[in-house]
């Protein structure tokens, strides 16, 4: 029997990604060198002190844990998380722990979004946020970046013509901290211009960071919700945080930071999607926190990734032809090339599969008609220093 024709409009719309396509392409080419995906390294895993910290909690608070949990979140780990962020007179009503920060930015959107409205994002921005923002059928108007993050001078062109042509913009979304797809970090002074504007124009935002804490050189940047928190406009930024990149992305933990007014409302999403978060992982990575393993942890990745970084950038500045730029993230998993006009990484995505070469090309970062094609994302998280420097020198070579 099909029932095709009852799906809903979103449902119907609704593609798999883009992504998890191009790379399954690549699976099972022996020798092949993956610079695609956005994996960390199964090095990374500290599989010792995570599987102590469970055995740990249930042993102890099993008959809590194992029950039905708080929709909320787990009240030690929104204590151990307060404490660590240095959230000032913050109340655990406004913050919402999540079953991975996908479902953050998808409360979020629910919370805001009916069918027409804009979601103002980065051009190019992480695909998996697109698309979330595609299934609540919202429309959405990329920003040029430069190198200190989104374009102000053309955020404020786009935020007049959408109040000219009788456009509802609820939200800004940012990925402020080595952004995914470019490497890029928004500037201190670009924050609190940013901060500035949406205040006075009264436009939310919303801030994913996935990748702050994986910085390897350089100093580290006030969140933009801390700089608003300063400035007394709470629920103006939303923050998102997940542990993937640090604990592990199969553990599925995140949380949101806001307003008490937003965070109540994400909570009835998340009531009616999941119920509860996690409620056993939840208590593991609390009491991680309190073993004070947090620090280490963070220390062990970087000083793990520095030299894949490393490694990434010096390749390419050995190989890459003079005609290809590229950006020169602190920190995080990727860095953006721009490749001269009228060059087509989707093409060349074929070219460098058939070298052994696999990366993702820039067109799946940017909304629907609004692609850009002579770009291409390479990860440096998850293949070893020198099968980083030997993907880049393939690539290059076809280039």
């Amino acid at each position: 029997m099909k029932f095709n024709e009852k799906f809903s409009k979103a449902t119907a719309g609704m593609g798999s990604s883009m992504i998890r396509e191009l790379v399954a392409t690549t699976k099972g080419i022996p020798g092949l060198i993956s610079l695609a995906g956005g994996f960390p390294s199964p090095d990374s895993f500290n599989k010792e002190d995570i599987a102590e910290c469970y055995k740990e909690v249930v042993l102890e608070s099993g008959n809590d844990i194992l029950q039905y949990g708080a929709s909320e979140g787990d009240a030690q780990l929104k204590e151990e998380l307060i404490k660590w962020e240095e959230y000032k007179n913050m109340s655990m009503d406004e913050m919402l722990i999540t079953v991975g920060s996908t479902n953050a930015i998808y409360y979020y959107a629910k919370t805001f979004i009916n069918p027409g409205d804009v979601i103002l994002c980065e051009a190019p921005s992480f695909l998996g946020s697109l698309v979330s923002f595609e299934a609540e059928m919202a429309e959405l108007i990329s920003i040029e970046m430069d190198d200190e993050g989104i374009n102000i001078e053309k955020l404020k062109q786009a935020i007049a013509d959408c109040a000219q042509n009788g456009k509802k913009v609820k939200f800004l979304y940012t990925i402020p901290d080595f952004q995914n797809p470019t490497g890029i970090s928004m500037s201190a002074q670009r924050r609190m211009d940013l901060v500035e504007l949406m205040a006075e124009v009264n436009i939310p935002i919303l801030e994913d960071n996935p990748y702050s804490e994986l910085r390897y050189t350089g100093e580290m940047i006030p969140s933009i919700f801390k700089i608003a928190e300063e400035k007394n406009l709470r629920g103006l930024v939303t923050l998102v945080k997940s542990f993937s990149k640090i604990l592990g992305p199969g553990l599925r933990v995140a949380y949101a930071v806001s307003s008490e007014e937003i965070i109540g409302k994400m909570c009835s999403w998340q009531q009616k999607v999941n119920v509860s978060p996690g409620c056993v992982t939840e208590r593991m990575v609390a009491r991680f926190m309190q073993k004070d393993l947090l620090v280490k942890q963070i220390g062990i990745v970087n000083d793990l990734y520095t030299p894949y970084w490393e490694a990434m950038l010096t390749a390419l500045e050995d190989f890459m032809p003079k005609t290809v730029k590229w950006t020169k993230p602190e920190g995080g998993m990727f860095v953006w090339l721009t490749l001269p006009e009228g060059v087509d990484a989707d093409e060349l995505f074929v070219k460098a599969r058939e070298q052994k070469v696999a990366f993702i090309p820039g067109s799946k970062f940017f909304p629907k008609g609004q692609e850009q094609h002579n770009c291409l994302r390479l990860n440096y998280s998850y293949a070893k220093p020198d099968a980083i420097r030997e993907g880049v020198k393939r690539l290059a070579s076809i280039m």
